[in-house]
């Protein structure tokens, strides 16, 4: 039996998604958008869902928009203000941590006469909170930082960033695609105008996810055409993946307390026997606050690359971070924004744990990585 530690690039489908994905997969076929009876079913079947969006996010559930995932949730908030902004206000402010979706998406605004300004971290994960707040001036259309780091799990000071953007009229997005199902997600604590979470991060079916959108927030559609959702986004709506994704939701909300101190014991038991075993190591963010299930370590004088490709031969699945950016030759460009050096990035290992996680995959995996160590040290 294979021993499971990356659920931060997608966790196994919860039982409760699949049941629910099923029985809407053999429900009579019907569009969500037609009046017949069929439609009435599948429209009712999206509803449920959607509550149970709003319910993990502390939003209503008329905010709640239903995309395809963490990359377009990112893109349609971005893309979707700038696209509505004022003529004066052309500047996007971002973390230089955030994930490559949020990087990339605000980058490719440059030729629509936006300007990005990143902003670097400090070594224990946490956005330079100075710097950033410094960068939310008059020009600012909107500034995004990520609820959680999806390499090295520390929680990021959205709170204060939403307190300075609303006092500023500046629109504040948050990607909580990592932090989803694994801290409280909470839109009006945070004083954030749009949140985005992916389906198959917590659970649900992959090619599922929502943006949460303030009521008010002037925004334009990534895809237009169509009435539905509002018409915040066109297309018919994937009836029976939404579903498993508002069952996740469901699960996600129901155990989230318990399930965080579950986890967090057995980090914290993953991080001590990882010191037994390697004296050098070192855990990135440990002096930060961080999600329960993420341990992202880098192992001097050892390729990450390498390790993770003896992991999966020893029948364990690790990352060396983002699952967007693993086959990049570039080293991990978290570790990197943190000032901690190349050597450090390259080496960094993610373990990432989850529902389906037990302590026995984490005694099995601690069992076998000294012998996978001592190989990789000898290999690289």
């Amino acid at each position: 039996m294979r021993g499971y530690f990356d659920h931060n690039a997608t966790s196994p489908l919860r039982p409760e998604a699949r049941r629910a994905w099923r029985a809407a997969s053999e429900a009579p076929a019907g569009n969500p958008s037609s009046l017949h009876a069929e439609g009435r079913a599948a429209r009712a079947t999206i509803e449920d869902a959607r509550a149970h969006v709003a319910s993990l996010t502390h939003a209503p559930a008329k905010d709640v928009v239903f995309t395809s995932g963490g990359s377009e949730g990112v893109a349609a908030a971005i893309r979707g203000v700038c696209d509505r902004a004022d003529p004066d206000r052309r500047k996007i402010v971002v973390s230089a941590i955030e994930h490559s979706a949020v990087l990339e998406t605000a980058r490719n605004l440059h030729g629509a006469g936006f300007e990005t300004v990143e902003i670097a971290a400090r070594a224990d994960g946490r956005v330079d909170l100075d710097r950033f707040l410094a960068a939310l001036d008059k020009r600012v259309a909107i500034a995004a930082l990520q609820a959680a780091n999806n390499e090295t799990g520390v929680i990021q000071p959205v709170e204060v960033v939403g307190t300075h953007c609303a006092t500023r009229g500046i629109a504040f997005f948050v990607d909580a695609v990592q932090a989803a199902g694994k801290m409280p997600v909470d839109r009006d604590r945070w004083l954030a105008d749009l949140i985005a979470i992916s389906g198959h991060k917590l659970g649900g079916p992959q090619g599922t996810g929502a943006l949460v959108v303030r009521d008010g927030i002037p925004m334009s559609p990534l895809i237009a055409g169509g009435a539905q959702e509002r018409r915040r986004r066109g297309g018919t709506e994937a009836v029976a993946a939404i579903a498993g994704f508002g069952a996740a939701c469901e699960a996600a909300t129901k155990e989230l307390a318990n399930e965080a101190i579950r986890l967090e014991k057995l980090r914290a038991h993953l991080e001590r026997s990882l010191r037994s075993i390697s004296r050098d190591v070192i855990v990135h963010g440990e002096s930060a606050p961080r999600l329960p299930n993420t341990v992202c370590a880098s192992f001097p004088g050892i390729s990450g690359e390498t390790l993770v490709i003896a992991l999966d031969l020893a029948g364990f699945s690790a990352s060396t971070g983002s699952a967007c950016a693993s086959g990049a030759v570039e080293p991990s460009h978290v570790i990197r924004a943190m000032g901690l050096g190349e050597a450090a990035a390259r080496s960094a290992v993610r373990f990432s744990l989850g529902w389906s996680t037990t302590g026995g995959d984490v005694d099995r995996l601690l069992a076998a990585l000294p012998d996978l160590l001592a190989r990789a040290r000898m290999s690289g």
